[in-house]
């Protein structure tokens, strides 16, 4: 399936898969709408429109056919629902929303009057190409007027020349927009990453890492309650794109893959689905269809379902010295010995990795020079725990370990609420952060230019918000450069940004600074692994924080 530049190169060979117990149970129907071209991507506007995309339709004196699929570019469409799922009345979408090139892919407010939507980056007349001559995608904000119509629009401010942005969709309470892209640091070809939506703006983007993302493409998020369902072509599919469910918590293990007939062995994509009425659409090119992709409506008969689940984290550490062991793998194992999964540590040794509750489990380290160590252990009834463990590799014979399993809670910084501020992210598990867009350094500089100080006056003003807050200013470099330079670097760069905050009255006993230089990449840009400059930028970073609230 050739669709748009959004969708890159969709082929993918899965592998057929038998219906799960679990993991939902639907009655499908297939759209009178559709046409023999690619008919997908709807959205809810409201409880009683549709919205989604198709080729443009009528004549044309511009030539407006995509090389990829021989195709027009996708225009938006809005219809009525009937009662039985079909549409009626289906008009182009009013307004300065459809262009010349591809507009699909939107995300409404409960409201109806904001929409979030995708298209090639096509802004104020002009298409911006990448170094390549590649129209990437974009992502839009407009207003939705009372005559229906979509006015003012504005890119994201995350939008880049150089990557692609789009397929919104917002969670429950309007304050976090999922999207997916390939931007620097992504862990796959396309990614899902969220991003908070905030009085002033928007946060910095994160990408929802392991537990979801793939090495593969994953696509089209939509966010039900506390359940993120998405597509991938990642392997152990069904064939092709499938639909996933996964909880919106910490840890919860592999995504499900949703039951025939939702998922097929074509590509199965963009799942959308009414809170109240359990019903809902999603787009497939399978056999038996009108053409390309069509809209088939549903009926969710039975929800997937969840089981109680736990993360199991931990370090791997030299059993002589107790130093940390950077690049050991971890893998979990069933009882009879069975792969489940396997990581690679960080660069302070720790792995993370997804079990069921109330089930036994086997985990092995290794690493070249080492002498691989087995533990056995049951994991507890408790629900989304945390259980710790330290793997201690030597050289000596294997012993296989029994290991009594705690589930622990996460460590939170004292004093923080339940309910974060706008102003505080979570990035890393117990590590929570003041919410100000990234303060990067050019290479080899600790120079703070005007935009590092708007951002550093937010942080004065949280501190002053919160009288009781503690921070430390943690400055990173690049890989790039000798070891102990970069140590160097990073301390003269932590040291401007508490300077310029200790100048605006912070008590001194409130803000620490540390250098890490380039101990702790956050997209694997190490020495030897070819990156481009922006991906290296990425690493050339401070972050504040939090100690105490």
């Amino acid at each position: 399936m050739k669709k748009y530049i959004l969708v890159l190169l969709l082929f993918s060979i899965g592998v057929l898969y038998a219906q799960t117990e679990g993991a939902g149970k639907y009655a499908i129907n297939r759209l009178t709408i559709n046409t023999k071209n690619s008919d997908f991507g709807a959205a809810f506007f409201g409880e009683d429109k549709l919205v989604f995309a198709s080729p443009k339709k009528g004549i044309t004196l511009v030539n407006d056919v995509w090389e990829d699929n021989n195709q027009r570019f996708l225009e938006l469409y809005v219809g009525d629902i009937l009662p039985n799922g079909d549409l009626e009345k289906v008009s182009l979408v009013p307004g300065e929303v459809n262009t010349r090139y591809h507009e699909a892919d939107v995300a409404f407010t409960r409201d109806r009057k904001t929409v979030y939507f995708t298209r090639n980056n096509f802004y104020n007349k002009k298409l911006a190409r990448d170094e390549k001559q590649m129209a990437n995608l974009a992502m839009f904000k407009a207003t939705v007027n009372d005559k229906g119509e979509w006015v003012n629009i504005i890119p994201m401010p995350f939008n880049n020349v150089e990557y692609s942005v789009g397929h919104p969709a917002l969670s429950q309470d309007e304050k976090t927009l999922y999207f997916i892209s390939d931007m620097p640091g992504s862990y796959g070809q396309t990614d899902i990453f969220k991003v908070s939506i905030n009085q002033s703006g928007f946060g910095n983007p994160v990408n929802l890492g392991w537990k979801i993302n793939s090495p593969a493409k994953e696509f089209s998020p939509f966010v039900d309650g506390e359940v993120l369902y998405f597509s991938s072509d990642k392997e152990g599919g069904m064939g092709g794109f499938d639909i996933y469910a996964t909880r919106l918590v910490d840890y919860t293990p592999e995504p499900i893959l949703l039951n025939e007939p939702i998922n097929s062995t074509a590509d199965d994509l963009t799942f959308i689905i009414n809170s109240k009425t359990r019903k809902g659409y999603f787009s497939s090119n399978r056999s038996g269809g009108e053409g390309d992709d069509d809209i088939y409506s549903f009926i969710e008969e039975e929800a997937p379902v969840f089981r109680c689940s736990q993360l199991i984290t931990g370090e791997v550490r030299d059993q002589n010295t107790t130093e940390i062991i950077r690049g050991a793998v971890v893998a979990i194992k069933d009882t009879d010995g069975n792969l489940i999964k396997e990581v690679v540590v960080d660069e302070e040794g720790v792995f993370e990795l997804p079990a069921f509750c109330e089930t036994e489990y086997k985990l092995e380290g290794s690493k070249e020079g080492y002498t691989t160590q087995k533990k056995s252990f049951t994991t507890s009834a408790e629900a989304d725990k945390k259980v710790k463990l330290l793997i201690l590799l030597g050289t000596g014979e294997i012993v296989e370990q029994v290991e009594p399993v705690v589930a622990v809670v996460e460590d939170k910084p004292e004093g923080m609420p339940e309910e974060l501020p706008e102003e505080i992210v979570k990035v890393r598990p117990s590590t929570y952060v003041v919410n100000i867009e990234p303060i990067y350094f050019e290479l080899n500089s600790s120079y703070l230019n005007k935009e590092a100080k708007r951002e550093l006056d937010k942080v004065v003003d949280l501190m002053n918000k919160y009288p009781e807050m503690i921070i430390e200013s943690g400055s990173h470099t690049d890989s790039r450069g000798i070891t102990g330079y970069n140590i160097w670097l990073s301390t003269r760069r932590a040291a401007s940004t508490v300077n310029y905050i200790l100048e605006r009255g912070i008590d001194p006993s409130r803000i620490t600074g540390k250098g890490y230089g380039e101990t702790q990449l956050i997209n694997g840009c190490a020495d030897g692994i070819d990156c481009t400059e922006a991906q290296h930028a990425m690493n050339r970073r401070t972050e504040f924080v939090i100690i105490k609230m």
